[in-house]
């Protein structure tokens, strides 16, 4: 990247408060006039001397939705600031292990999507950005050892989907219960005409709903992965990984995804549940963008909270998380106008409409997204949200010592190892990780 020469001459009046561009020129009356009534994300970008040709790079995992989004609107950027052109990076993976090899490398972008539990990761190598607006108009700034280190761009809940057309030619009401939920699935499947639960299973990831979410849920702990990091032996009979494995083994005996699930990618998947082949899938908030880019109409679909409850005595919760945080790589070239830019993508007229493509909810003070569809459907059946907390500083380490990711773990119970014998190899490599932190 270019090296920028910046010159401080006129501040921009009504802008974020960390955006100073430069540029030389008189404070006369015209371009004062111009300048107050160009739009808040306008001002925050705009300078009055072309400069030095910046490059930026934005890295974010492989969401259409945001892909699509982030590469149109970084071009109107450009068109404020024509020096500086933002190219966004697909990251292959959102595990994180792709970025884990830029960063030993050194190679971070400049700025990029991460995880609530990257965090810990990345954390050495992440700006502190407590000064930003972008920071203080936040809901959910996500903040370890005492400094903000990036703040999402959506919050969500996580969702079973399901077309109400082949429930009501099978004749099935929307499960409240896990037990009424396994009828559903066996109903769909004595029918014989769809597949009950969509399931990507070739990709290990899909299973998160059930096993990353299932047991957090089920403990009624919100609190649960920090307490998880002092358990030696978590993953016991009759814990809660304990009643998600068995119910993700049955899933898989009684063939509720599918003859080989084991075999099909997440796009198939949605493509089955897509075209009306499969009754239901289990996915996050996220998916009905890109539901809505392919099928362009929802009016056979509708969702309800993934019932991770024994009866209906108790509440009907469902996740609540923040996710696509964005951090600023501290040793970026382009430190001022990584600031700059992150400022602009949380800017209110930037980010309004952002939030109403994905539709999700805003995570910024003062914006409001407009959710028709699940404002109808969490109406029709809603729960309490269980917040989810994934920065934890234990958990990361004694988590990634043992090598422990939930959705392989359902994967391979999913697969037919034995649970015990997933529990058991878990069990070991946990308590030697608790007990080489705890030295």
């Amino acid at each position: 990247m270019s090296k920028r020469k910046w010159v401080s001459s006129v501040a921009l009046m009504g802008v974020v408060a960390m955006t100073a561009l430069t540029g030389c020129g008189s404070k006369d009356e015209a371009s004062t006039t111009a300048s107050s009534s160009v739009p808040e994300a306008t001002k925050a970008a705009a300078t009055a001397k072309p400069a030095e040709p910046v490059k930026l790079k934005l890295a974010m995992w492989d969401t259409k939705a945001d892909l699509d989004f982030w590469t149109e609107k970084v071009k109107e950027y450009t068109k404020l600031k024509p020096n500086v052109s933002v190219e966004v990076e697909k990251v292959p993976d959102n595990g994180g292990q792709y970025l884990k090899v830029r960063l030993a490398a050194n190679d971070l972008p400049d700025l990029m999507y991460l995880k609530p539990a990257q965090f810990q990761i990345y954390k050495q190598a992440l700006l502190p950005l407590d000064d930003l607006n972008a920071v203080k108009n936040n809901k959910y700034p996500t903040k370890v050892d005492g400094k903000v280190l990036g703040v999402p761009l959506v919050s969500f809940s996580e969702f079973v989907y399901y077309h109400p057309s082949i429930f009501k030619e099978l004749g099935i009401e929307v499960p409240k219960t896990f037990p009424e939920f396994m009828a559903t699935l066996e109903k769909v499947k004595a029918n014989g005409k769809y597949t009950p639960l969509a399931i990507g299973g070739k990709d290990d990831w899909t299973f998160y709903p059930l096993m990353e979410f299932g047991p957090h849920i089920l403990s009624g702990d919100e609190q649960f992965l920090a307490n998880l990091a002092k358990n030696p032996a978590p993953f016991a009979a009759g814990s809660t990984f304990d009643k998600v494995g068995k119910v993700i083994k049955e899933i898989a005996d009684k063939k509720y995804a599918g003859p080989d699930a084991l075999s099909v990618s997440f796009d198939q998947s949605t493509q089955s549940f897509e075209a009306n082949k499969s009754a239901m899938i289990a996915l996050g908030q996220w998916y009905y963008a890109s539901y809505m880019e392919k099928v362009k109409k929802d009016d056979d679909l509708a969702v309800f909270p993934l019932p991770f409850r024994e009866t209906t005595s108790t509440d009907l919760q469902s996740i609540m998380m923040s996710d696509n945080n964005v951090g600023i790589n501290k040793n970026t070239k382009n430190l001022e106008e990584a600031k700059a830019f992150y400022e602009w993508m949380f800017s209110k007229d930037v980010y309004t409409p952002f939030i109403n493509k994905l539709q999700q909810f805003s995570t910024v003070n003062g914006v409001t997204s407009e959710l028709p569809f699940f404002n109808k459907w969490t109406t029709t059946y809603p729960y309490k949200p269980f917040i989810y907390y994934g920065t934890d500083e234990t958990y990361a380490k004694v988590s990634a010592a043992a090598q422990f990711d939930p959705k392989k773990a359902a994967q391979s119970i999913f697969a037919g190892k034995p649970i015990d014998a997933v529990e058991k190899e878990l069990n070991e490599k946990w308590k030697k990780s608790i007990d080489s932190i705890t030295k």
